[in-house]
């Protein structure tokens, strides 16, 4: 599948003139693919790799256990005549200690008998730790001498064995304990040994590395670290012999090329015998070499630039045939990089071309030649990266439509050399492999084993070389497009010349053996050229018809067949060229779209043939694959099937046929269990609100919204479709719990519910063409009491749910009117019955409105009464009567939500009226109660202003009585702890407040905060207040023992005496200070006399009693 993040791409930069960005994004696309496929193929190469260890292991293994066994069939005889020599002098042989890091296992004694040396005549040897090739130990001459009789060499027979290891005497049954490196220098081959130790180490090793790091790490590093450094002290001699030393510049030129030949012949000498250490200086010489005659023509200009050419594509070759010659790959890579920066970095700006396409051409034909020998995947991608690099970069550059004969024949040449080489890649790879033909890829394969069974064989990576077969055909294709593109129809043609030679190269390839995967990766690429043919010829409608067809028939032959990579390519196809009809449509005039019906009505066929094919006999038990690509499919039919009356109906036809559409969707979601159809039965409702929106100048009459009233009954169908009857399918089939329905559809039928109540509602709403009020605001309470009976008597759970949001629809509504049109005595009858209809709504078990709808439904019904009653009667009111109506509606809900708390509906509903709502209404009248504080007082005409009796301050305090009676219930207990010293803290601002208002009234100081502070008057009338209040709350909290109230009464106080000496004090000779001083100062010794602080402990004992 990543072939199709580079083909897509190249398609939409097509279709869009910006052929270049599509390739590049295409083929960022494609590497990214192709770098999240690389760990599941670099596990797979390491599993590969672990098994050929383990067999290589399991030989090794073999063989010591043969020549094991031929060892006990000579040393049979021997052991048997040294078991009997031992047993007489058990008691005087002890087993000496094994060293430290070997493993010496007890061996098994009956009865605690005696140690003695246990040897059997044969035994098999664990596979649980690894054997080398030879034998670790030999047996001592001594111990198999036939002489052994006499009591000294018994002896002698100890010392020996004292001086070995401990293992000796347990020759077969000990094969498992690995011995000593000490032990077995002697035996075992130095390479061998390597190369046993290297595989064993290597057996679990299952993560990449990073190849620089494993390069330099790899071998001899400090052999590399000194090269590196070699080469920067040659480089700062250099520099400082030329800044002390006179040297012709000829001579150091020569002294230093003569350097890298030595180093060459140097290397070529050693790598015999250190082959990695010969290769490093062989490397080192030739890139001295290349270098110097590089700096003669660049730094110092002693050499002409033919010369130095010639120069340095000898030390390329050179280094070429030294890593054919010694099998070293990287050399021969650097030799090509050196060789394809070459023309590069000699180029005077002269623009030969054909000069450096020729030089391409004969440097790739030796990659070609190395190639037909040696296996060497990087040597190969480096000439292909670096080859068309160069050829792209002149393109962009150089390139004009003159240039197409002579350039044309370097293009094909070298695209047919790098997919030969690719070919002899993998036929080199292939023909390894023992089988020829895929195995069989089930029906209903993943999409990770369709690319497993198709790229890789499912057994090998890099099997096939992909990276350049692939990226050699799109390098190919894009240069040759960009060449071709101001001819009509050339891209067609070439894209033809591209299949037609990969096709005849499958074709070639059929009766070679072992290369069947590089023939369908042919066959594949033959087939894509074809397609891509299609587009660049035809025109778009041209081309959507044959892919559509093709995508047809293919998904049915591989429907037929079970070919699961048939149908994958088909759905492919079938998506793009679903995609490429939508650039077909343009805004119309008498209709909404212009287009071509017949190209949208055979996509919509299309898409549906394939679809249905699928669902009828292969949708259950399909890859995920399959049925996200089916998925695909249908949308793609689905939205051609919405985009077709567009091309024939202006807004109001389509409304109406979208409506049909939407219960058709509703229908067939009942039916195919797709949530497909519900997001397209949501999408069509939609739209339809978008073609009601964009009609303009209709006036409002009777019928003038005909189509609306068609289309409202219609979208109620699909919304009871998508829920209703979903509902009913789900209780019938409730056996089959594989067929889940998901909760979309339930929300694509609110959504078509909601919208079908708009269009209803707006068709009615525009019958009346008066400006009566009552009309307007009435119109909506029928419509939702009908849907509440028909939800009813349907059972119509949605339905219900759908009815909660008429309170906040009919707020929207009322408020929104009454914005622009005044507030009348008739608003409260369309308010009445919307409250009452509410609560009928709340009450109905049926909706099971949520908590949160309760108390949204409260904050609207107070908003909307206090609203009437403030715009309303306020303005028909004078004076504090005007500020007592904004009071009315949240004092009325306090104390009805207070009283009735326990009454059924309320009851029921606690969290919301009791705990939320009620404490709501009393912040609101709070609210109230600070605004009207400190707020311009008026006079309660026609009554005159009597402190303490006239109507503000009777309600507020009320009010203060009431939240401390009702809100302890109501609020919840963290917040009750508040609720006193909330109270204390208004009832307090009413008290200060009142004392302003008096003065504001009977001595005229005007109600300015500013003005009021400077009265003397004023401020003395506060504290004697303030200190008559502390005093109050004192001689309570002492008769009732509640220390709370008596330091709330000392902190008063304690301002008032601040107070005094910042406020008052400052009015020298003033009657007022003197007054304010001596009250306070009497209160404050009353106070002290008659209520004292109350002990603490006797509030504890109040507190527990």
């Amino acid at each position: 599948m990543q072939y199709f993040c580079l083909l897509i791409p190249i398609l939409i930069g097509y279709f869009l003139d910006e052929m270049t960005v599509g390739v590049i994004f295409g083929s960022i696309l494609w590497l990214f693919a192709r770098e999240l496929g690389k760990p599941r193929q670099e596990e797979h190469d390491a599993k590969l790799q672990n098994l050929e260890k383990e067999i290589e292991l399991l030989k090794l293994r073999l063989t010591a256990l043969e020549q094991e066994t031929v060892h006990d069939k000579a040393e049979v005889g021997q052991a048997r005549k040294l078991r009997a020599v031992l047993s007489e002098h058990a008691d005087d042989i002890q087993t000496p200690p094994a060293p430290l890091h070997e493993k010496v296992e007890p061996v098994a004694t009956a009865d605690n008998a005696p140690v003695e040396p246990h040897i059997e005549p044969v035994a098999s040897p664990s596979f649980s730790t690894p054997v080398s090739a030879e034998p670790s130990v030999q047996p001592e001459p001594a111990l198999y001498a036939d002489s052994v009789e006499t009591p000294a060499q018994v002896s002698a027979i100890q010392e020996d064995e004292h001086k070995q290891d401990a293992p000796v005497l347990q020759t077969s049954s000990e094969n498992e304990v690995p011995m000593s490196s000490e032990n077995t220098s002697e035996n075992i081959d130095t390479e061998s040994r390597e190369t046993v130790i290297h595989k064993e180490e290597g057996f679990d090793f299952k993560f990449s590395e990073n190849p620089i790091v494993a390069w330099f790490l790899r071998g001899n590093p400090l052999l590399k670290t000194g090269i590196v450094v070699l080469f920067l002290g040659l480089a700062f001699l250099l520099r400082y012999a030329s800044e002390r030393i006179y040297v012709p510049v000829e001579m150091r030129y020569l002294t230093v090329a003569g350097a890298g030949l030595a180093a060459v012949i140097g290397g070529w000498k050693l790598q015999s015998r250190k082959r990695e250490y010969g290769l490093v200086l062989q490397g080192f010489g030739v890139a001295v070499m290349y270098l110097t005659a590089l700096a003669a023509l660049k730094l110092h200009p002693l050499l002409p630039a033919p010369i130095v050419f010639v120069l340095m594509v000898a030390m390329v070759v050179l280094m070429a045939l030294l890593a054919i010659r010694q099998n070293a790959q990287i050399m021969a890579q650097v030799a090509l990089v050196g060789g394809l920066a070459a023309p590069i970095l000699v180029s005077d700006g002269s623009g030969n071309y054909l000069v450096l396409f020729s030089y391409l051409s004969l440097l790739n034909a030796g990659v070609a030649a190395i190639a037909w020998f040696k296996a060497w995947r990087p040597l190969n991608l480096t000439g292909f990266a670096g080859t068309f690099s160069i050829a792209a970069l002149w393109g962009m550059q150089s390139y004009t439509p003159q240039h197409f004969a002579t350039t044309e024949p370097f293009l094909i040449y070298h695209w047919l050399l790098y997919t030969f080489i690719a070919y002899l890649f993998a036929r080199r790879k292939l023909t390894e492999s023992r089988e020829d033909t895929l195995a069989p890829v089930a029906d209903n394969a993943t999409l990770e084993e369709i690319w497993n069974s198709i790229c890789s064989h499912g057994l090998r990576v890099h099997v096939l070389d992909h990276t350049l077969l692939f990226g050699t055909m799109a390098a190919a294709f894009v240069l040759q497009y960009r060449m071709v593109e101001h001819w009509p129809s050339a891209d067609a043609f070439s894209a033809l010349g591209f299949a037609a030679v990969y096709g005849l190269a499958a074709l070639m390839l059929k009766r070679q053996q072992g290369l069947y995967i590089l023939r369908q990766a042919f066959f594949a690429l033959s087939l894509l050229f074809l397609t891509l043919a299609v587009p660049l010829h035809f025109e778009r409608g041209n081309t959507v018809i044959l892919w559509t067809v093709e995508s047809a028939l293919v998904y049915f032959f591989g429907l037929r067949q079970q070919r699961p990579h048939m149908r994958l390519g088909a759905l492919v196809v079938y998506l793009l060229a679903a995609l490429t009809q939508l650039s077909g449509y343009q805004e119309g005039g008498s209709t909404i779209l212009q287009g071509q019906w017949f190209t949208t009505l055979l996509t919509l066929f299309g898409g549906a043939a394939i679809y249905l094919q699928w669902h009828l006999y292969r949708r259950k038990g399909s890859a995920h694959w399959e049925h996200t690509l089916q998925n695909a499919t249908l949308c793609a039919a689905l939205l051609y099937t919405s985009i077709l009356p567009l091309l024939f109906f202006a807004e109001r036809g389509s409304i109406i046929v979208f409506s049909a559409l939407v219960a058709a969707w509703a229908f067939c979601r009942g039916k195919g269990k797709s949530d497909v159809f519900s997001t397209f039965a949501l999408g069509n409702a939609i739209f339809i609100l978008l073609f009601q929106a964009s009609i303009n100048n209709e006036s409002n009459g009777f019928l003038t919204h005909w189509h609306l009233f068609a289309a409202a009954p219609l979208l109620f169908a699909a919304a009871y479709m998508l829920q209703y009857l979903r509902v009913q399918t789900e209780v019938s089939e409730s056996q089959n719990t594989q067929d889940q329905p998901l909760p979309f559809s339930r929300i694509a039928g609110w959504a078509v519910l909601a919208i079908a109540l708009m269009l209803g509602g707006f068709a009615t709403y525009t019958q009346w063409t008066g400006e009566e009020t009552l009309f307007i605001e009435l119109w909506a309470l029928p419509i939702f009491t009908a849907l509440l009976l028909l939800a009813n008597r349907l059972n119509w759970k949605e339905l219900f749910q759908t009815t909660l949001a008429f309170l906040p629809l009919f707020a929207l509504h009322f408020i929104g009117y009454h914005l622009e049109h005044l507030w009348t005595a008739a608003a409260a009858l369309p308010l009445a019955a919307a409250t009452v209809l509410n609560f009928v709504i709340l009450n109905n078990r049926q909706t099971n409105a949520p908590i949160g709808l309760h108390k949204l439904n409260i904050i609207l019904i107070g908003i909307l009464w206090s609203l009437w009653a403030g715009m309303y009667v306020g303005d028909r009111l004078d004076g504090v009567w005007s500020q007592l109506s904004w009071l009315a509606v949240p004092l009325i809900m306090w104390v009805v939500l207070h009283t009735q708390r326990q009454r059924g509906f309320f009851r029921r509903h606690q969290a919301a009226y009791q705990h939320f709502a009620l404490p709501i209404a009393a912040l609101a009248a709070a609210s109230w109660m600070i605004w009207t504080n400190f707020s311009t007082p008026f006079q309660p005409a026609p009554l005159p202003y009597i402190p303490l009796l006239n109507p503000l301050e009777l309600a507020c305090a009320g009010m203060l009585w009431f939240a401390l009676k009702s809100l302890p219930e109501a609020l919840p207990a963290e917040y009750r702890r508040v609720n006193a010293p909330g109270v204390a803290a208004l009832a307090f601002m009413v008290i200060s407040a009142g004392v302003m208002r008096l003065w504001h009234f009977y001595d005229g100081i005007t109600w300015s905060l500013d003005i009021m502070l400077q009265s003397f008057g004023l401020q003395a009338s506060l504290s004697v207040v303030w200190a008559v209040t502390a005093i109050i709350l004192m001689v309570y909290g002492n008769r009732r023992k509640l220390r709370p109230f008596w330091m709330t009464g000392a902190a008063l106080m304690a301002i008032v005496v601040v107070k005094l000496f910042l406020i008052e004090l400052s009015n020298s000779g003033g009657i007022a200070r003197i007054a304010s001083f001596i009250i306070v100062g009497v209160l404050l010794l009353l106070v002290g006399w008659f209520a004292p602080v109350p002990p603490k402990a006797m509030e504890n004992e109040e507190d527990k009693a």
